[in-house]
């Protein structure tokens, strides 16, 4: 009760300040904020006869000079008050400046201040002027930890203030003690760091509702701006057996993007498919994934490219010595080209190709600052050097998505190295490794989706991942026609123009386990969002808002734009399955 009380006063002290900084004035302009992750000596330097001051280095501006009161300098208590932290606000008793360790109470015209419950005589009364409360220099030694140097020279006053030892942050959080299952649970969380500001929080035990009935105990810890770290407090939940929601009932009402849960697959099948314009074009894919487990050294795939192209690679080290991938981009023409890197993910390595394969799409969703490098002609260049850091463990793989531009022809080689290999060096000597898979250069890639019809009146579905007829290439090494089928490495925009208000959006994977990313409306969204989810589930990426209260007349809802790429090593194709919000008030 005495924290509780505690934190209560602390609130309306700093509401207070708040309140007077704004009507009174700081006595300088801009609120320079202490830095208590450092706790160093905090350093204030005034110049008499001057607006300017700095704090621990960082030049401020006072309204004002600093005052002289029969031959005493006096010192505004803002300064001192911002410069450590402290709150400060006034009552019957006072002007109060305090931090955690130490409280001062001035009064107006009075040599008498309280200090942490003691009595201090000041050489000089405290004085309010232009409406901020000042004290005599010499008093900042006897209600702080403080010192202070005057160089007559330079007529500057240095003050130095020690810092105050860090006081650990406090854990504390509300939640019910009884719940249903797929009840919403609300956590209320009540920490708080008397002298600084929480920067991170954990939690072990928390879940947003529970689908099975048990005792779950949550506990909670958070760490303050020095790195101090509270006590662990926990709060036991108790579930149970009544069913409030399924867990499909709760998700699709509450649920995040990302998050996943059980479907009815077959009941999908009976959906009705949307009605879609659609087109092709885009940019060019440079396709490395054959041999998609190598086994040495070797080239992996080479390719010519002199248009806007994007490279997919998706490939795993099956050797027993640890190896490298490299991409060496080479200008074989009689002029300099201009490459531009633009969106790109790269991940791994990793032994789970469904990781590296999905992280790869989210990261490249994510975009990318665009990197420029000019090719001189009959030169190499390495295209990613940051490649020369990932290196594969035996069974570790890795997976590439990126754009490149290009003003002329360029010839790209993708090939496993061994670690000490360089990449300019070997272009020209490696040997092509056996092909066992998919591989190729394949034209108008990209896919363009428009739906026109409204979505989320009815149960509807879009399907995605093997759209039509397989994509078609040719492979630079062999001649020869060369397919993708699952469509890796093409980017699909699909427009819903027509979204109705409250409508849910779920991807269901249809032929086996999934796990990628999708952008919706410009958002990153795991899909899902741990794990991976398979073909009785479905993963939420999308619930269109409902229409804002109070709203006339029936508002057009936002148009939904969603970006999808087949993830490496995912099973395809996919479902985008559309459901009416009214299923779900």
């Amino acid at each position: 009760m005495k924290t509780q009380n505690w934190f209560k006063q602390m609130t309306k002290r700093v509401l207070i300040a708040g309140l007077l900084v704004s009507l009174a004035g700081t006595g300088f302009g801009v609120k320079e904020e202490a830095n208590a992750a450092e706790r160093q000596p905090i350093k204030v330097v005034f110049v008499h006869g001057s607006k300017k001051m700095t704090v621990n280095g960082k030049a401020q501006q006072m309204t004002a000079p600093l005052p002289v009161v029969k031959g005493v300098t006096m010192i505004p208590i803002r300064t001192i008050a911002t410069s450590v932290g402290a709150s400060v606000y006034a009552d019957s008793k006072g002007t109060h400046i305090d931090t955690y360790f130490n409280k001062v109470t001035l009064n107006n015209n009075m040599r008498g201040a309280n200090r942490n419950g003691s009595y201090v005589v000041l050489p000089n009364a405290a004085t309010q002027i232009n409406g901020t409360m000042h004290v005599p220099l010499s008093a900042v030694k006897l209600l702080w930890n403080a010192t202070y140097v005057f160089n007559a020279q330079l007529k500057q006053i240095s003050i130095t203030i020690q810092p105050e030892p860090n006081v650990p942050p406090v854990a504390r959080f509300e939640a019910p003690y009884e719940v249903k299952l797929g009840e919403p649970i609300e956590f209320k969380d009540l920490s708080y760091d008397p002298d600084g500001k929480i920067v991170k929080t954990e939690w072990t035990g928390r879940k947003s509702t529970y689908f099975e009935p048990g005792v779950y105990t949550v506990t909670q810890s958070v760490y303050d701006n020095d790195g101090a770290r509270s006590e662990v407090v926990s709060q036991d939940i108790r579930v149970t057996e009544e069913v409030m929601y399924t867990p499909y009932e709760y998700y699709m009402r509450y649920g995040n993007p990302g998050d996943k849960f059980e479907v009815d697959g077959k009941l999908m099948n009976t959906f009705k498919e949307v009605d879609t314009i659609e087109s092709k074009g885009g940019r060019t894919l440079y396709m490395s994934n054959a041999p998609e487990r190598f086994f040495g050294e070797g080239l992996l795939y080479e390719d010519t490219l002199n248009d806007a192209s994007r490279l997919f690679l998706h490939h795993r080290n099956g050797s027993d010595e640890r190896l490298k991938l490299a991409v060496v981009v080479t200008n074989n023409e009689s002029e300099s080209v201009k490459l531009t890197i633009g969106n790109r993910g790269l991940a791994g390595p990793s032994v789970s190709a469904m990781q590296f394969g999905s992280a790869a799409v989210a990261r490249y969703f994510a975009s990318s600052q665009p990197r420029e490098m000019i090719i001189e002609p009959g030169t190499s260049a390495v295209l990613l050097p940051e490649l020369e850091k990932i290196i594969m463990n035996p069974d570790e793989g890795f997976s590439g998505l990126l754009d490149v531009d290009m003003d002329g022809k360029l010839t790209f080689s993708t090939m496993a190295l061994k670690v000490d290999t360089d990449p300019i060096s070997a272009v020209s000597m490696v040997t092509e490794l056996e092909k066992v898979g998919n591989r190729g250069k394949f034209f108008d890639t990209d896919q363009y989706i428009e739906v026109n019809e409204k979505i989320g009146v009815t149960e509807s579905k879009l399907r995605l991942g093997q759209r039509g007829p397989a994509m078609a290439g040719v492979d630079a090494l062999t001649g020869g026609m060369t397919i993708n089928g699952g469509e890796y490495g093409a980017v699909t925009t699909v427009k819903l123009k027509n979204v109705a208000w409250g409508t849910r959006i779920i991807l269901n994977p249809r032929a086996g386990i999934f796990q990628g990313a999708v952008s919706v409306n410009g958002k990153v969204v795991y899909v899902p969002s741990g794990g991976h989810v398979k073909v009785g589930e479905g993963a939420l990426i999308y619930t269109q808002p409902n229409q804002p209260a109070g709203a006339a007349g029936m508002q057009p809802a936002p148009e939904v734009t969603i970006q999808y790429s087949s993830p490496g090593a995912s099973s395809l194709p996919i479902l985008f399955v559309f459901f009416p919000g009214s299923d779900f008030k």
